[in-house]
């Protein structure tokens, strides 16, 4: 069934339905007989010219040429191939101005094969049509042919585009290799264009071969334009960046080549005496930084400058010097900081003041001169010759006090317990005559005389001794705290101490070793850990009781494991009357009850604990909002001015009568409570 079969019968469908339309309107709006006559009329006679029209069609086309249709077919196949393959030409051409004029010239002549063999080509809608007595005049063998001639034009089409595109590849190279040699720092866009590999032999390889191609270029000479930019504003000429772009939108590469050439040279010549100039100062300004400071920053920077000596390089001078200054101010800035730790760290050591002084450079602010790379480098300069000998020396002060504290002084410690004097010859460290004058310093029952120290009469060494300082919360020394220190490996050992009124307890030589440490003082929670020793000192922090260390201790635990259980019963007397003590019968022993009750003002948001109430010695827990809403209703039903704190009759203390009332206020309802003598 062809198109021609599809359209008789959507006719003759169409016909029969115009009958039927027409019978139901006389039957509506006629009399129903006329109506029933012209369908039962109407309809045979439009089927039965219908099938004789179909029957006639259906002869007909016997008697055509059986291949017409297969021929008119594989000619469509072929016109729909030649509009693809001519819309790709199209795009490569608008893409990069390539035209293969031979697949031109193929294509045209394979067009009018095609028109003569009955196909024609619209070309603006790209539309097929068919002449079907042409059609029965050609050979299914000679439309074949064409196809096979479209076929042979497209390899050939490729063929030569992948020639064309190794051209366009070798010549955008020579282009960038050209204005590299001009001038412009072109090296990274030539080895990129370099590294690009031959695409394979599809029209899609070689199209995505030259995109790339293109946009390698097209960034390259962009880029050039950038270039001179910078370049020109070191004097008051202009460059060809707007007709470079021109040439760039017109894929015209040989015309944005020699505008960028043509600005290079007038841009060498215009910038030749400030690029003298300028590399001048700048090698003669890392000269000047180097004798200073030894920096590899400064050797990098010294081999591009010395390396650099077209005038086109003025911009990469110029970059250069200012990441010279900027090495420079960050070296300047490192040196400060260290100056300040190091003194910071000095100053923890509390040295004497024939030992060291501050410098006061820690305070100084030090930010270079930078109107020019000269300016820089001697303003560098100066601040190195200020800091670098007061760094030197912190430097030296604080490696001999780090080592006296850490282990010169116990080394001094041991000869002075076992001789009562220490000479510089039995030290085993270089400068014995400062450690020795440091200990001096620090020990007033020892005094060097004479390069020996000695040790004061009836004066005792204290070896490796322990430092334990407890405080609370706030810092302040616990006076009285009992401190335990327990070995149980080895050789068992337990050491108790007290400490003083400031909080601090010394203890002599604990010995070496990993003991269990128990600090314990009134109204202070219990701190158990554990200490390595020996060690320089412990600090321990107490903090105070609360509530729950009275009413939950040892009891904590074994309530919160079974807290679901137990705060059942709670739970639903909190429903009922929002008041609960600790006497009220709970499915738990009566010694945790109160316990249990702190637990679930910590576990409910909207439950408060109160240790005890005006009604009863024992703590209660009771719904903070059920008591609000309670004290608000029955305010408003008495509708006084004042009340007493009686009148709620809500068993809690006054004071939390009054909390409550704070608690209406914020809700903008406002209850004067006074305290009456029944509270």
């Amino acid at each position: 069934m062809n198109k021609d079969d599809i359209k008789n019968i959507v006719i003759a469908v169409a016909s029969v339905l115009v009958v039927l339309l027409i019978a139901g309107a006389l039957f509506l709006y006629g009399e129903s007989d006329i109506a029933l006559l012209f369908g039962i009329i109407g309809v045979p006679v439009i089927i039965t010219i219908a099938s004789a029209w179909y029957i006639k069609s259906v002869k007909q086309r016997r008697l055509e040429d059986p291949a017409s249709r297969v021929k008119e077919r594989e000619l469509r196949g072929t016109c729909r191939d030649m509009i693809q393959l001519r819309s790709r030409m199209h795009d490569i051409e608008d893409a990069h101005s390539i035209t293969i004029a031979e697949s031109v010239t193929e294509l045209d002549a394979i067009e009018r094969a095609i028109q003569n063999s009955g196909g024609s080509i619209d070309p603006d809608s790209g539309s097929v049509d068919c002449d079907q007595e042409v059609i029965k005049g050609v050979t299914l063998f000679a439309i074949r042919n064409i196809a096979q001639d479209l076929d042979r034009a497209e390899q050939q089409f490729i063929d030569r585009l992948y020639d064309a595109a190794v051209k366009y590849a070798e010549d955008s190279r020579a282009k960038l290799g050209t204005l590299n040699n001009a001038g412009y720092d072109l090296g990274s866009c030539i080895s990129e264009l370099e590294s690009i590999a031959d695409p394979d032999k599809g029209i899609d390889e070689i199209v995505g071969y030259l995109d790339r191609l293109k946009a390698i270029t097209e960034d390259a000479l962009r880029g050039c334009v950038d270039d001179a930019k910078k370049l020109a504003a070191y004097h008051t000429g202009e460059v060809s960046a707007d007709q470079v772009e021109d040439a760039l939108q017109a894929r015209d590469y040989g015309e944005a080549v020699t505008k960028l050439e043509e600005d290079i040279i007038t841009l060498k010549t215009a910038t030749k005496e400030e690029f003298q100039t300028y590399r001048t100062s700048l090698i003669n300004a890392l000269d000047t930084a180097t004798m200073s400071v030894e920096d590899e920053k400064f050797k990098e920077f010294k081999e591009d400058v010395v390396g650099t000596s077209s005038p086109e390089k003025l911009v990469r001078l110029n970059e250069i010097g200012d990441a010279f200054m900027k090495r420079c101010q960050t070296l300047i800035d490192q040196m400060h900081y260290e100056l300040s730790s190091t003194e910071d760290g000095i100053k923890e050591f509390m040295p004497p003041d024939y030992f060291w002084k501050g410098s006061g450079l820690a305070e100084k602010e030090y930010t270079m001169d930078t109107g020019s790379v000269e300016d820089a480098a001697g303003s560098f300069a100066a601040m190195v010759s200020g800091l670098r000998p007061a760094l030197e020396r912190n430097r030296e002060s604080y490696k001999i006090l780090n080592s006296y504290h850490r282990t010169v002084e116990r080394q001094i410690q041991k000869r002075l317990a076992a001789k009562g004097a220490v000479s510089g010859d039995d030290l085993k460290v270089g400068r014995h005559a400062e450690f020795l004058r440091l200990y001096d310093y620090y020990h007033p029952d020892a005094s060097c005389i004479d390069g020996t120290l000695h040790l004061a009469e009836g004066a005792k060494i204290v070896e490796n001794p322990l430092m334990i300082h407890v405080t609370d919360e706030d810092g302040n020394g616990i006076e009285g705290a009992t401190i335990t220190l327990m070995r149980g490996i080895g050789i068992s050992i337990t050491l108790e101490h007290i400490t003083g009124d400031d909080g601090y307890v010394t203890i002599e030589n604990p010995g070496e070793g990993k003991y269990q440490l128990i600090v314990d003082a009134a109204q202070y929670r219990k701190h158990e850990g554990t200490a390595a020793l020996p060690a320089d000192g412990i600090d321990i922090t107490l903090k105070r009781k609360g509530i729950e260390d009275y009413l939950c201790r040892g009891k904590a635990k074994a309530i919160k494991d079974n807290l679901h259980r137990y705060a059942t019963d709670v739970l639903k007397e909190l429903d009922r009357s929002g008041v609960v003590s600790s006497e009220f019968d709970m499915y738990i022993n009566k010694d945790y009850r109160a316990c249990l009750l702190y637990i679930l003002a910590e576990e409910y948001p909207n439950l408060r604990f109160v240790s005890h109430s005006h009604t009863s010695k024992y703590p209660v827990l009771y719904d903070e909002e059920r008591m609000v809403s309670r004290l608000i209703d029955t305010a408003k039903a008495m509708d006084k001015e004042s009340y007493n704190t009686s009148d709620f009759n809500i068993p809690l203390p006054t004071e939390e009568i009054l909390h409550l009332t704070e608690i209406a206020s914020e809700r903008g309802v406002h209850i004067t409570v006074e305290q009456d003598d029944t509270a």
